[in-house]
This record gives structure tokens, sequence and C-alpha cells, in this order.
């Protein structure tokens, strides 16, 4: 199981079951059996696109971004203050390494942190 879900599941223990042991449990009663056949190869077709992204996902598992991370995602210097700002404010980097993330975006510029990271950058990356 993803361990991303698993304390927020902790409230639904039956379907932390389930997923865990990737059991599925749907009650048909009220359906002819035309349609519960339809609802299982739904089921087994969302099942297989988990099991697809699982690698993925996992690989991402504890991933914590870092301020350079906001960073790279910026199209200018003025979203990238914003991004030091905001992480500021909220306590994530002290007012030290704000200051010397701001020197570094004044003196070399916003790609002196690397190169732009587009939309879906991790989920692109090979292992």
């Amino acid at each position: 199981m993803v361990k991303i879900l698993s304390k927020e599941l902790d409230e639904f223990p039956t379907l932390k079951k389930e997923i865990k042991e990737k059991k599925k449990v749907v009650s048909l009663q009220y359906v002819d059996d035309e349609t519960a056949n339809l609802i299982e190869d739904e089921l087994t077709i969302d099942a297989n696109v988990i099991e697809d992204l699982n690698p993925s996902i996992s690989r991402l598992a504890g991933f914590d971004p870092t301020a350079i991370d906001f960073i790279r995602r910026c199209d200018t210097e003025e979203q990238a203050k914003e991004i030091i700002d905001f992480l500021e404010q909220k306590g994530d980097v002290d007012s030290i390494e704000a200051k010397k993330l701001r020197n570094q975006l004044t003196a070399k510029g916003l790609r002196s942190f690397g190169p732009k990271k587009e939309k879906g950058h991790y989920f692109n990356q090979q292992d």
C-alpha cells in the first residue's frame, strides 16, 4: 500500500485492509448479473491503473521539496521572490537561508538554482 495514504486511511480500517490486501468488496445485491459484471470489469481496470502508477508513486514516497525545488518551477525572478517570502513567512526557511536565496537570485539569476522543472517533472524521471 502507498505509505502516503496509510495515515489518512486509519479512520477507515476496513477500506485500509481491502486496499492492503488488494481485495475488492462491493455489495452487488441490488443489481443484475450484467451490471455486476460491468462493475467488476471497471474495478479491475481501476486496480490495473493503480498498479501501473505504483512505481512512480513509491519513488516519491517521503519526498519533501526544498525551497530550491519550488524556485526551479518559477518562470520569473518575481515569482521566485514571492516563493522565498512565502516560505520564510511560513517558517520553512529561516531568515538567514532566505537572505542567501535572495542574494543568489539577485546576483546570479533564476536559473542559477538549476534548470526549470516543468509540470510532471518527477513522474517523467527514469529510475
